[in-house]
């Protein structure tokens, strides 16, 4: 255990060594921000394009993304709140839209062609931690292991305890690594579900979380698969787990969380004591090295 926090602690000082090649990694508004006004009409625009963007350890991926609400793409809405999404489609192929926070005919999904435009709009109505992926016919799981991820995250409006609160997306990459560090999706890799690398927030290094000693964190988590994701933070222990991001779910002290492929959760905890605590997929310690890990600083 002691090599394994040393091994992931380094790689949280590499990240901090190179933090200027990845973008910023914790960017939520977080509930009491977002609910404070009651319900609004808010509209979400995002792109749909090709891009090669730096993952960490000198790596960088060739991905299809959605851009305009961060990286990984996070979305935030509460409770009563109507929600548009709008895609506008910079590629040079077909892509489309599916939130599984929306209850709503799959044909608005898309696709939608190169140079063109779909939305939709629904209210939010549930609460949790939802999955949205390119909607593209017979290639979405193509497009969707090739980086067309996001979490849009839905708040109760009321009911939440205070916390220190962070996204998370899991996902992978799925292919190796040419001699500069590239990596492209290989479709062989991709229909053996079979990745190079399965990483959070779409790298291989992080920026660690640095809270307070005993203060509550909650996790809204998505798992864009493949596989069940068994979430465990190292030394403590899931004060609440929320499965699909619901309050109304609730489960309590749970060592190892279950979040199925294209699922959510959301999840609290607190750090007992002074020390770094690491938050990792239990089933997936095999991609530690390759910087699977959150680093949660109790200070």
């Amino acid at each position: 255990m002691t090599r394994i926090l040393l091994a992931v602690a380094s790689l949280s000082l590499a990240a901090a060594a190179g933090a200027d090649e990845l973008p910023h990694e914790w960017h939520l508004a977080g509930q009491i921000k977002t609910c404070a006004d009651g319900p609004i009409h808010r509209t979400f625009t995002l792109t749909a394009h090709d891009q090669i963007e730096p993952i960490g350890m000198s790596f960088r991926a060739d991905q299809m993304e959605f851009t305009g609400a961060g990286r990984p793409p996070v979305l935030e809405a509460c409770v009563g709140d109507t929600v548009t999404l709008l895609v506008e489609n910079a590629d040079k192929m077909a892509h489309g839209i599916d939130s599984h926070a929306f209850f709503i005919a799959p044909e608005h999904f898309g696709p939608v062609d190169a140079g063109g435009s779909l939305s939709y709009t629904g209210v939010m109505t549930v609460p949790g931690a939802f999955m949205f992926h390119c909607a593209s016919g017979p290639v979405t799981d193509v497009h969707i292991k090739s980086g067309m991820v996001g979490e849009m995250v839905v708040y109760p409006r009321t009911g939440l305890r205070p916390a220190k609160e962070i996204a998370i997306v899991q996902g992978g990459f799925w292919g190796d690594p040419d001699s500069n560090g590239l990596v492209s999706p290989d479709t062989t890799r991709i229909m053996h579900n079979d990745p190079w690398a399965i990483a959070f927030n779409g790298r291989l290094e992080h920026e660690t979380v640095h809270v307070r000693t005993h203060e509550l964190i909650r996790v809204y988590f998505v798992n864009a698969g493949p596989g069940a994701s068994s979430v465990h933070v190292m030394g403590t222990m899931l004060e609440r787990f929320y499965p699909s991001g619901n309050p109304e779910n609730v489960e309590r002290d749970v060592q190892t969380g279950l979040v199925p492929a294209g699922g959510g959760a959301s999840f609290e905890l607190r750090l007992p004591e002074p020390g770094m605590y690491m938050l990792v997929d239990h089933d997936n310690l095999r991609f530690v090295p390759l910087g699977m890990a959150i680093p949660l600083m109790a200070e």
